[in-house]
């Protein structure tokens, strides 16, 4: 090989890995303003990879935790709502395609073709545990708990807690009563959860399940940390 092709080489290897990382890091770490809409006091870990981060939207007083991967195209929203708490390590999939003869894998994601995409939605008030999975046909709903390592591909309904590969309820985050209690403090009243709708909820999926959270009252001293917690997160209060 002549000196002039090995000069030539080594221009194309350095401008491959140039290329991949900005590639890299337009992935992982992402401005603001290239979001669909972020919260100014959203509190986000980076690396935090997004494919389309113009289709995610997140919303005031949510946490997202380091090393989150979110593998959209530009039409698959993932919105992400007030209050919720996101784990390390969770991938947010909105996307799946149809195996089509002909279409290699390779080309087949890539190029979307035969896409099978669900907007992925998460709502209030959810807990998303470490390394939780979210595919196309997950929607959490509010008030849920998703337990680490669990993969999400059907709802979840309303304060029910969910575990394992396929997810399963296992329990649920407080009785009727605590969740009204709870809902005064969050919502506006029009936002709220009724109590025949919390009724219904119950007899179609918590009948015979235990109760994950509690009701205990809250210390002075744990009422000074709550205080302090949200002054120095900026918490936009609810009304």
């Amino acid at each position: 090989m002549s000196l002039l092709n090995k000069i030539i080489n080594r221009i194309i290897n350095h401008y491959a890995i140039l290329r991949d990382f900005k590639g890299y890091h337009c992935r992982y770490f992402i401005s603001r303003d290239r979001f669909g809409y972020v919260a100014p006091n959203a509190m986000i870990a980076q690396p935090f990879r997004v494919e389309s981060p113009q289709s995610v939207f997140i919303e005031e007083n949510t946490r997202i935790r380091i090393g989150i991967n979110i593998i959209n195209a530009p039409t698959e929203k993932v919105i992400i709502k007030k209050y919720t708490a996101i784990g390390p390590g969770t991938s947010i999939i909105p996307g799946n395609h149809t195996s089509t003869v002909g279409v290699p894998h390779f080309l087949l994601g890539l190029a979307h073709i035969n896409d099978k995409s669900k907007d992925i939605i998460v709502e209030e008030d959810c807990w998303v545990g470490t390394n939780v999975t979210l595919l196309a046909g997950a929607h959490l709903g509010r008030g849920c708990v998703v337990a680490s390592g669990c993969i999400v591909s059907k709802p979840v309904p309303p304060y029910a807690v969910v575990v394992g590969t396929p997810q399963k309820i296992i329990a649920k985050k407080f009785d009727i009563d605590d969740i009204i209690e709870h809902e005064k403090v969050l919502y506006k009243h029009e936002e709220r959860m009724t109590r025949e709708e919390l009724e219904a909820l119950f007899a179609e999926h918590f009948v015979d399940k235990k109760t994950f959270g509690t009701n205990k009252p809250l210390t002075e001293e744990e009422l000074q940390r709550i205080q302090e917690t949200k002054e120095w997160t900026q918490f936009v209060e609810p009304f």
